[in-house]
Order: C-alpha cells, then structure tokens, then sequence
C-alpha cells in the first residue's frame, strides 16, 4: 500500500492530474477551439460575400441604365435591316423576298440589287433597294404585298408593274385543251432599310 505523502503516491496524484487535464483539454478545448475556426471562417466567408453584394448594389443603378440603353437600342433598330455592309444587307432582303414569293406560291425569275443611298431625313440610315421580277397568281400577289409590307425587317414598296399573261395547260391524252388560271409578271422595287449601330 502506498502511504499518503509518499513519493510514489505523489507521482500518481500528479499523473491523475496530468491525465484528467489532458483529458479535459481533448473533450473540451480542442472541440471549442474547432468550432472557434469553423466560425471564424463563416464569418469571414459571410464578410466577403457581404463586400461583393454591396458592390453589385453600388453597380445596379449604372446596369440598369445599360439594360435600358441596350433595350432602347434594339427597340429602334427592330424594323431595320441588319448587317455591317450594303450587300450584306441586300441579301439579307433578297432572302426576305425570297421567303415571301415561295410561302406565297410564285414563282421569282429575277432580282437586281440597286446602288444603296443614304436617307438625309435619318443620318446614320441606308436605303437598300432591289428590283424583282415574278410570275404570280393574283391572289398570290395579294398575300406577297401583305407578306412583304406587314412583317419585320420592314420593306416598302416603291414602284409596281403587273402584266396579266394566260398560260395554257398542256393537253393529256382524251381531254381538250384548256385554258389555265391567270397569271400575271410582277415587276417591283422595293427597299429596306439599315441603321447603323452606334458603339
């Protein structure tokens, strides 16, 4: 047995205590001292995600005022022609015109691009101008003319030449010969217009 104030008795006291600290130390600072950092990151996490909102809050009225700007811009240029050059632009409108005589079932012999001019009533704008030529039925003409005037990019027509022509439909074999439908040489000028977008 081991008699109090002994040497031996006083070192195992001392190792009790040296355990019992070194056990509070690993179940409760280091814990404490875990959650300390983790915090301490969070927080400094939460700082720099603080800083960039009121950045981007300082920014929202000049993004807002870009926003609009660039909606205002292509508001204005919704009815326009896009393209950097003339002949970009003109063929952008031949397909146009294109697009419209098929859906429209007439037939497009030709197109000529016109020179482009500048409008002086609109600096910055460009006329594009072509000159068509087609064979159509009337009801065809009709829907090309709506086609062409009522949808975006605009097209305005400038001049108009109809001349009606009978076509004769070929004779088969026990029926006579027949006279078709009316058809009818369209000759047009139309033209589209481009702005210039400002940088």
């Amino acid at each position: 047995m081991l008699q109090p104030g002994s040497l031996l008795s006083r070192m195992l006291a001392l190792g009790l205590l040296a355990a019992a600290l070194v056990g509070s130390y690993v179940l409760v600072v280091v814990p404490l001292l875990s959650t300390y950092e983790d915090n301490a990151a969070a927080i400094e996490r939460a700082e720099y995600l603080l800083q960039r909102q009121q950045v981007l809050a300082a920014q929202q009225p000049q993004l807002v005022e870009r926003l609009e700007e660039e909606r205002a811009q292509a508001d204005a240029v919704a009815g326009y022609l896009q393209g950097p050059s003339d002949a970009l632009a003109a063929a952008q409108l031949q397909d146009r015109v294109k697009e419209v005589v098929e859906a429209s079932g007439g037939e497009l012999r030709s197109t000529r691009i016109l020179p482009a001019e500048s409008v002086e009533a609109s600096p910055g704008t460009r006329r594009t101008a072509l000159r068509v030529q087609m064979i159509v039925s009337i009801e065809g003409l009709a829907e090309i003319l709506y086609g062409l005037e009522a949808g975006q990019p605009y097209v305005l027509i400038d001049e108009l030449s109809v001349r009606g022509q009978r076509e004769r439909r070929q004779r088969r074999r026990n029926q006579p010969g027949t006279e078709g439908d009316l058809k009818l040489d369209v000759s047009l000028e139309l033209s589209g217009f481009v702005r210039e977008m400002s940088v």
